[in-house]
C-alpha cells in the first residue's frame, strides 16, 4: 500500500514526465522475485488504441479539459496527455510496502527544480551493490525526520535511476531496492505463464495485474475475499479495434469456484433481465463469458471498441479518432 506522501509524489512525476517511443510493456526485470502482487499500466499502448485515443479527445472537449490541461501545461512546462510510458506497482504483500517503477524520458533537470519546490526536499546519494555504475541520488520530500526510524506516511522518495527510469517509494530503503532492481543487481520474477500467453495475444496491451491472495493477509482486510480466493490474473488489451479482457480467478476449493461460477452467472441473468428492453446494452452482456475449470473461473470480453463508445454513451462516437501518433508527435 503506498502511503499518501508516495502518492502524492507519484502524482508530481506523472504530471512532469516526457514520452517516448520506446516500449513501455510489462518488463519482468522491473518485478522483485519476492513480488506478491502487481498492476502494469501501458499508457503508450493505451494512447495508441483506439478506445484510449478517443476518450483523450472526448476528455479534451468535456467541460473546457483542454483548456485545464493546456493551463496546466503552462505552470509545468509539461503536456499531460504525453506524460508518461509505463507504470508498473508492485508490493510484497507486506505493510507499506508499495513500490513504484516509471519507464520515462524526462528533462530531470526541471524535473527536478520542480520537485524540489516541495516542502522538506533532501537528497542523499546512494552507493549500489559493489559500487559498481555511476553515482545514484534519492530524492525525497515531507516532514523533516527527527531519527533514523522512518515513517511512510511523513516522506515520499524517488529516484531516477537512469535516464529512462524512475524509483518510487515511501521509503529510502525501499527506493534503494529498487535501484538495485534496475541495476540488474536483484532477482527477479517471473510471470505467470498464462499471464504471459495472455498478453501476448493481444497487439496493444494496456492493464494487466496479478494478485496472490493467500499472500495479502496484512493487506487485503476482507476475511470473505481471503476466504474464497486464493489468487487472481487479470488482463485487458486492444486488437485490431475489439476491447478484449480476461479475468481468471483461482478459488480456495472446486466447491467454492462452483459457488462463484454460479454467483456470477446468476448476476449476468439479473443484468439481463433489467436490460430486455435496451438491446445494445444487452450485446455488452452477451459479450461477457463465464466458464469454470475445477478451481478456477474465467471471465472473458470481446467486442468492437466502436460498439462499445456506441452502447455506453453514443456521445464518444463524435470523439472516435485515433490520436495515438498524433499525440506521440507533439
Amino acid at each position: 500500500t503506498l502511503s499518501s506522501r508516495t502518492k502524492i509524489l507519484f502524482i508530481l512525476t506523472l504530471f512532469l514526465m516526457n514520452i517516448v517511443s520506446q516500449a513501455s510493456e510489462l518488463n519482468e526485470d522491473d518485478l522483485p522475485d519476492n513480488t506478491k502482487a502487481f498492476i502494469h499500466l501501458d499508457f503508450d499502448a493505451l494512447r495508441k488504441s483506439k478506445l484510449g485515443s478517443t476518450l483523450i479527445n472526448w476528455a479534451q472537449k468535456e467541460d473546457g479539459g483542454k483548456e485545464k490541461m493546456d493551463e496546466i501545461e503552462k505552470d509545468i512546462g509539461f503536456d499531460l496527455l504525453t506524460a508518461i510510458n509505463g507504470v508498473t506497482i508492485s508490493t510484497n504483500g507486506k505493510k507499506d510496502y508499495g513500490m513504484v517503477i516509471l519507464k520515462h524520458t524526462a528533462n530531470i533537470k526541471k524535473v527536478l527544480s520542480y520537485i524540489k519546490k516541495a516542502d522538506g526536499y533532501y537528497a542523499t546519494k546512494y552507493k549500489t551493490s559493489g559500487g559498481k555504475g555511476s553515482e545514484t541520488y534519492i530524492h525525497s520530500v515531507g516532514k523533516k525526520r527527527t531519527n533514523l526510524k522512518e515513517k511512510p506516511d511523513d516522506r515520499g522518495y524517488i529516484s531516477f535511476v537512469d535516464k529512462n527510469t524512475a524509483v518510487i517509494a515511501p521509503s529510502r530503503k525501499l527506493t534503494g531496492e529498487g535501484i538495485e532492481l534496475v541495476k540488474g543487481n536483484r532477482s527477479t520474477l517471473s510471470l505467470p505463464v498464462e499471464l504471459s500467453i495472455g498478453i501476448g495475444k493481444v497487439k496493444l496491451p494496456l492493464i494487466s495485474s496479478y494478485v496472490d491472495i493467500d499472500a495479502l493477509g496484512d493487506v487485503i482486510e476482507d476475511d470473505n475475499i481471503k476466504d474464497m480466493v486464493r489468487d487472481s490474473m487479470f488482463f485487458l488489451g486492444e486488437t485490431d479495434g475489439r476491447l478484449i479482457m480476461n479475468l481468471k480467478i483461482t478459488a480456495q476449493s472446486v466447491e467454492t469456484a462452483e459457488h462463484m461460477y454460479n454467483m456470477a452467472n446468476g448476476l449476468l441473468g439479473i443484468a439481463s433481465l433489467k436490460m430486455k428492453n435496451a438491446p445494445e446494452k444487452m450485446s455488452l452482456i452477451k459479450a461477457m463469458k463465464i466458464s469454470k475449470k475445477q478451481s478456477a473461473i474465467i471471465a472473458s470480453f470481446s467486442m468492437s471498441v466502436d460498439k462499445i463508445l456506441e452502447y455506453t454513451d453514443p456521445e464518444l462516437k463524435e470523439f472516435n479518432i485515433n490520436l495515438g501518433d498524433n499525440l506521440n508527435k507533439r
